[in-house]
């Protein structure tokens, strides 16, 4: 009588696949139905510090300038008043906030779409983001006009920069905060080699025939002028010779703080009287890199002649705003790129601190 023959180990496994074929789908169903519910727990459970506020003068103005913000579709997918919980004591006690947002693709049917982007820009609105810079490379001008105008008919003219709709007109924002006016312009480089030139990014071109008069103008008629500027450098950390000729610029027209934009943290710098943030980084990005999940919470306490500023880092991780705590490396590479010869800032309260 022959020997019953072994399977080798190959032939063993396939007998057991085939034998359990019929319950795979099952077992992968369970798989990754509990991976989705590990994922959200850790996102819901992910630990996050509120930004620290500065004290403040009964008389002192205090203004928080934020960094870009992208609340796309996979943003939305979390409780936005969470993703935000961070900053909004911050928010809260500001006199005058300002911040910029990207316009996002929330829906392939067109009216959808706006709506869901002006849900955006109301939220923001909620948190008492008191000038609102918008950024759009997604939309058309026409659904760009439509939605400023959606925007204008809830808030006031006075609420939107940045809408995109024609590059040289002259949109501000001009609101009177504790008896004193305070204006809001933002500018993009349209000419800078990494524009692309079909993008409506701002109202206003960074064209110095186009904003030296029109910011001269506005600090005439104004106590305090913020501009945003958008370089058109994205992650650039090293300041541009032409970035600095155009805030230079942009100062010597009456600017008093220039809040820049390009993704990432750059030099904070003294010039005059102007105080240029050439990059605060970014609130929220959609971008995967670690130097894209960072940015700063720039605060200010002003009371009519002097100012001081608190820059405070701030992360985002698993889609979650916190304040950042730094290692020794990693505080030492921030603080090369924001100093200045000018700028000296003085750790304090979960920030950097300075005067002027």
């Amino acid at each position: 009588m022959m020997s019953k023959q072994r399977f080798t180990i190959s032939e063993r496994i396939l007998k057991w696949t085939k034998k359990t074929k019929k319950h795979n789908f099952i077992i992968m169903l369970v798989i990754t139905i509990v991976a989705i519910l590990l994922i959200a727990l850790a996102m819901s459970t992910q630990k996050t510090e509120a930004v620290k506020g500065m004290a403040k003068k009964k008389n002192d103005i205090q203004m928080t300038y934020l960094g870009d913000v992208n609340m796309d579709k996979h943003m939305r997918v979390q409780n936005l008043n969470h993703v935000f919980d961070a900053l909004s004591n911050v928010l809260k006690h500001s006199d005058f906030s300002t911040a910029s947002l990207e316009t996002s693709k929330l829906s392939d049917n067109r009216t959808e779409n706006i709506k869901k982007n002006i849900e955006n820009i109301m939220f923001l609105k909620g948190l008492n983001i008191k000038s609102l810079n918008l950024v759009n490379d997604k939309l058309d001008n026409k659904q760009i006009q439509d939605l400023s105008k959606d925007v204008e008919s809830q808030t006031s003219y006075n609420f939107l920069t940045g809408n995109g709709s024609n590059l040289i007109n002259s949109k501000t924002v001009q609101q009177t905060v504790k008896g004193k006016k305070i204006a809001t312009l933002s500018l993009t480089d349209t000419r800078s080699d990494y524009t692309n030139s079909l993008k409506s990014t701002t109202s206003v071109s960074m064209e110095p025939r186009i904003f030296i008069p029109l910011i001269k103008k506005l600090k005439e008629q104004n106590d305090y002028v913020v501009v945003n500027a958008d370089w058109g450098i994205p992650n650039e950390r090293q300041v541009t010779s032409r970035q600095r000729e155009f805030a230079h610029a942009i100062a010597d027209s009456g600017a008093d703080v220039i809040i820049g934009h390009n993704g990432v943290i750059q030099e904070a710098e003294k010039y005059k009287d102007t105080n240029i943030f050439y990059s605060i980084g970014n609130v929220t990005s959609e971008g995967f890199l670690s130097k894209e999940k960072h940015g700063l919470v720039v605060q200010q306490n002003w009371n009519g002649k002097d100012s001081k500023f608190k820059l405070t880092p701030i992360k985002t991780k698993s889609g979650i705003i916190s304040e950042d705590h730094p290692n020794k490396v990693e505080e030492t590479k921030l603080l090369n790129n924001l100093q200045s010869n000018n700028v000296g800032l003085k750790k304090e309260n979960g920030g950097y601190v300075y005067e002027n």
